[in-house]
């Protein structure tokens, strides 16, 4: 799957797990969870893509620390980091039980493929159905400083992106474009990427705002002793 799906699904996965345990996890840290199983290409050639970071003897334990150190935020980070796999094992496979053994688990739908369409576009579309629904909406939609977090998935998507198809020699340009389903989901990545950066638009004007603003404790006033 895309980064589109894997950070969307990883959204609705942790903010349904989190809702179940009673903790908010913030939407950066929702959106980034999915993505991270990917954060091998950064390391490659030293670690080659789709091994160590898809592999349930890795990522069980670092998600049973998580839960241990973290309780609750915990939990809802690892079911959006799990969530990857699932994706992944959906569209194409993934090796479970890496290094022990390269046996390859799922069921193919193809990518792309109309179903991987399907499941990326519509993830998407229920991502902003529940943004609205719990108000992370207003993170892009009102000046609040929390709201530059969102960097942190965008850049890690744009990167990411980047960084695969420069290794594999793609054009995204021309693959990008070169079949429906190609274009329907990049036009949804555009829509996220346009969405977080609005965020991270919002997060900065709250930081320059909050600069500005005089210090009651350092002005002439508040110094003058009191009766």
């Amino acid at each position: 799957m895309f980064l589109l799906g894997h950070s969307c699904w990883s959204y609705l996965f942790s903010k349904l797990t989190g809702r179940q345990v009673k903790v908010n996890l913030p939407a950066y840290m929702a959106l980034l969870a999915g993505v991270l199983p990917d954060f091998d290409i950064y390391f490659k050639p030293l670690i080659q893509h789709h091994t160590y970071t898809h592999s349930l003897i890795i990522l069980l334990p670092i998600c049973a620390v998580l839960v241990i150190r973290f309780k609750g935020l915990g939990l809802a980070f690892s079911a959006g980091t799990l969530s990857h796999l699932v994706a992944d094992s959906i569209v194409g496979t993934i090796p479970p039980l890496y290094p022990l053994s390269n046996f390859q688990f799922g069921i193919s739908l193809g990518l792309p493929s109309p179903a991987d369409t399907v499941l990326e576009v519509g993830a998407l579309g229920l991502v902003l159905f529940r943004a609205y629904l719990n108000g992370d909406y207003k993170l892009v939609t009102e000046s609040q400083g929390e709201s530059v977090n969102l960097v942190i998935p965008m850049v890690s998507i744009v990167t990411l992106t980047l960084l695969f198809a420069g290794d594999n020699n793609v054009s995204l340009a021309a693959f990008a474009f070169s079949r429906k389903a190609l274009t329907l989901i990049t036009l949804g990545h555009a829509v996220l990427i346009g969405i977080l950066g609005l965020g991270v638009v919002q997060g900065v004007r709250a930081i320059i705002t909050d600069r500005k603003q005089p210090n009651p404790a350092s002005s002439p006033v508040a110094r003058l002793p009191q009766p």
